[in-house]
Parts: C-alpha cells; structure tokens; sequence
C-alpha cells in the first residue's frame, strides 16, 4: 500500500514538472515572439492578403496592441503543440506495449505533419482564395475594410480549423486498427461522412460558403485517403 501510494505520488510529481516545463516552453516563446509581434503581424498579412486592395482598421483604442499580441500567443501555442505531444508520450510510455507505442509514436508524428500542413494549406490557399472571391464579387467602387482583430480572428479560426480537420487520415485509421469500425462499415457511411464534412465546415469556419466547401472537400479527400491506407489487423486463426 505505502508503495503504492509513493508510486502515485512519484507519478503525478512527473506530471507536474512535465506541465510546468510545457508551460516554461510556451512563456519563453511568447517573449521570444513579443519584440517582433508588429513584423509578424505584417508577415501574415502580406500572405494572406497579396495583393488584394484590403484596408485593414482599428476600432478600438487597443487593437493595434492586442491584435499583434493576440498573434503572438496563438504561434506561440502552435509551436508548443509539438512539445506539449512529446512530454505526453514520455508520461505514457512506461505503461505502454511495444506495438502500442510504435503506433501512437508514428501516429504523433504524421499527425503533427498533418497539422503543419493543414496550416500552410490554409495560409497559402484558402484564405488568399476566399479574399479573392470576395472583392470578386463586389462592386467595383467599393473598398473593403474590416477590424484588425477581426481579420486575425478570422485567419486563426481558418488556420486551427485547417489543422484539425487534417487529422481525419488518422481517426480513420484509428478507428479501423482499434476495431472500432471495421473498413467495409465505414466505407457504408461515406455519404453520411461527406454531410458530416459539410456540417464541421459550417461549424469551424467563419459563415460564409467559400471557406466551408474549402474546408469540407479537402476534409472528405483525406477521410478517403485514410480508408485506403488503413489495414485491418489480421486476427489470430482460431
């Protein structure tokens, strides 16, 4: 019982550096970022919005600080992800199997690159994309302009929104490895899956129809990619 009891204590000590140490990550990317927060305000600006004729503004007094800021805490998440995954992986591990931890290790990695991807997809294509149908579509002798915070709301909401869809390859797979679902029931839901597509793009993104078809298409793309590259464990012959 006593060494029970010091193994849990010993456990969540773990458990408590390990969120500290995450913590410790995200502060000190935060102070690396903050002196350079206008440069990479302007940097995802220029990306996303080219050479499209948008004025941005700030209706309140404190957007042009917070806006930036906001930026900031939101990259300085992003590059946390990857060490917020690993401290994760190392607190499990010890009550692993070896097959649990090569998949759930190979699984973290792809995953992570799915996310990195669906960023980029979203920062280089959609976004720019869905700027451009809007000032397609209006009149000639209207200017848009919008609220800074709301713009960068809007990207931030776009690019999350991007790189968690892009984790549908992997609770595919997850879902036909663990047995949850086996590949041929799946496959019998695939227009059931393609309304669901539609109805996270009308959640995750902003109201408007260009981002979710945007979003809903790729999403349904990867749902099938991820039946093609999952393998039904092979059962033991009885």
């Amino acid at each position: 019982m006593v060494k029970k009891d010091k193994s849990l204590i010993s456990h969540f000590s773990e458990l408590r550096q390990r969120i500290v140490n995450v913590g410790v990550f995200f502060v000190i990317c935060c102070l690396c970022f903050y002196p350079f927060r206008n440069n990479l305000f302007e940097f995802i600006l220029e990306i996303t919005r080219g050479s499209l004729n948008l004025e941005l503004i700030a209706i309140e007094v404190a957007s042009p600080f917070l806006a930036p800021l906001r930026l900031v805490l939101f990259v300085s998440f992003l590059l946390t992800i990857p060490f917020l995954i690993f401290h994760s992986l190392s607190f499990m591990s010890p009550g692993l199997y070896e097959h649990e931890k090569k998949f759930i290790y190979s699984r973290s990695i792809i995953g992570l690159l799915l996310f990195l991807l669906g960023l980029a997809f979203s920062i280089t294509i959609v976004i720019p994309n869905a700027l451009y149908f809007f000032e397609s579509v209006s009149p000639d002798s209207l200017t848009v302009t919008t609220d800074i915070s709301k713009y960068l709301g809007f990207i931030m909401t776009i690019t999350a929104s991007f790189g968690i869809a892009f984790q549908v390859p992997l609770i595919v797979n997850a879902l036909i490895y663990f047995d949850i679902f086996d590949k041929a029931k799946i496959k019998s839901f695939r227009g059931v899956t393609l309304i669901t597509m539609f109805f996270f793009g009308m959640v995750l993104t902003p109201p408007d129809v260009i981002s979710q078809i945007f979003l809903a298409l790729p999403m349904y793309l990867l749902f099938e990619i991820g039946l093609l590259l999952s393998n039904e464990k092979k059962k033991p012959s009885s």
